[in-house]
């Protein structure tokens, strides 16, 4: 008889958000119909982003790391649950299974000029976040009025993650259409299985 072993995703979300917006409670109940352990990350003040409270936010809320983490980030929720992982890793030893990074990016945003001094705070060490994160996935709108694709496949670059289009789906918000997200869940499906 073979135990599943029972996978831990954290949601982080972005700018101007919560953690009962767009996709997110949805993806959260059907990790949890799947028999894993789902939180969905609470970054406070998400109309003004403070870089230094969001990631004690984070150390707080994802304290503990390991080979069966899985963190789904969206838009900002990608720059600082990257740094905080790039933080984490301070070993070569210590992984996470996987990371989800939706509408990414790691360079300021024309559309958000005020978000520029939070995102040049993230420090990004490409190769430490590849070795200690093995496998990731960035996906990106073809339509995306915030953040350019381009930006998407810059971050996709840096991770060395697969990327994925999905058409006209805007910043995968509520508003775009996405209080569900049925592509994510085809990602991260597979992951929860082995």
């Amino acid at each position: 008889m073979n135990t599943v072993i029972q996978k831990k995703v954290y949601i982080v979300h972005g700018c101007q958000a919560s953690p009962n917006d767009h996709w997110f409670p949805w993806l959260s109940r059907k990790v949890q119909a799947a028999g894993h352990s789902s939180r969905r990350v609470m970054l406070p003040e998400s109309h003004q982003p403070d870089f230094e409270v969001w990631q004690r936010s984070l150390a707080l809320q994802i304290p503990h790391l390991d080979e069966n983490t899985i963190i789904v980030a969206h838009s900002l929720g990608c720059v600082a649950a990257l740094h905080y992982l790039n933080q984490q890793f301070q070993t070569a030893a210590q992984t996470i299974q996987a990371g989800i990074f939706i509408s990414g990016f790691a360079a300021p945003l024309a559309a958000i000029p005020e978000l520029k001094d939070f995102i040049v705070q993230a420090k990004l060490d490409s190769a430490r976040l590849q070795t200690s994160m093995p496998l990731a996935f960035c996906v990106l709108s073809s339509n995306d009025p915030i953040v350019p694709p381009p930006f998407t496949l810059q971050l996709s670059n840096l991770l060395n993650a697969q990327c994925f289009e999905v058409k006209n789906a805007g910043h995968f918000m509520r508003t775009d259409g996405y209080a569900e997200f049925h592509e994510m869940w085809e990602l991260i499906k597979p992951l929860l299985a082995n």
